[in-house]
């Protein structure tokens, strides 16, 4: 079986056509590195700081993209993770500082690598941790970045993570069965996806109504601040 979930560097492409801002001040701070000891909660970690390198990548803030790419590789590192963040991607990131595209590409090239790897040897669960965290943190700034002041088509994009989430909640009943209900982590998209099917209860002019988006909103910001610590 085959689960599409977008990656945050897609989504953040999405966001950033449908007129979204960027805000760094809700980015997590790299300072925060020290609080995850287990590995469960390094690869919630890896998740939420890789969205927020894609989010600084795709709009393009050079200083804070190689901040946040220095403290995923230092996660990786401690994972074991390092097809995706080796010195030489190092090297090449500190040589493209001042080129954009190339930020970007490597961000892309990092994040698949990691993913590509785990499928592979078949770690399920630290994927699916990386996976969650990341999405819950994408939608975190989208939702965030431009305060009370989203505009139609930030919220669209926002909606249109209900096709995402019927996804994710596939992969992870599919993977995961014994431990989807029970798992802090996996309930938290178990949830969002109820609320998002409140969706399909709309009119064909209504994309989601203020108390959805609102309800989403609440539970997006309390997930994401259990997930930081």
């Amino acid at each position: 079986m085959v689960f599409r979930v977008p990656t945050p560097i897609e989504f953040f492409r999405f966001y950033q056509d449908a007129g979204g801002i960027y805000n760094g001040q809700l980015i997590l701070q790299t300072t925060n590195l020290q609080k995850y000891l287990s590995r469960r909660e390094k690869a919630v970690a890896f998740g939420l700081y890789a969205s927020d390198l894609a989010f600084s990548s795709v709009f393009g803030n050079n200083q804070q993209t190689i901040s946040l790419f220095e403290a995923s590789k230092t996660i990786a590192d401690d994972l074991g993770l390092t097809e995706g963040y080796g010195e030489k991607l190092m090297t090449q990131f500190r040589n493209n500082l001042d080129n954009v595209d190339s930020l970007y590409h490597l961000t892309t090239e990092s994040y698949w690598k990691i993913f590509a790897m785990l499928e592979d040897q078949d770690q399920t669960e630290i994927l699916s941790y990386i996976t969650v965290a990341g999405w819950v943190e994408s939608l975190y700034l989208a939702i965030n970045s431009s305060g009370d002041n989203l505009n139609h088509s930030v919220k669209q994009c926002i909606a249109d993570q209900q096709y995402v989430i019927e996804n994710l909640t596939s992969y992870l009943t599919a993977v995961h069965e014994l431990a989807v209900d029970t798992d802090s982590v996996f309930k938290m998209v178990i949830e969002l996806n109820q609320l998002y099917m409140g969706l399909y209860e709309n009119t064909d002019d209504t994309v989601i109504t203020e108390r959805q988006f609102a309800e989403i909103k609440d539970k997006v910001n309390k997930y994401r601040s259990i997930l930081v610590k």
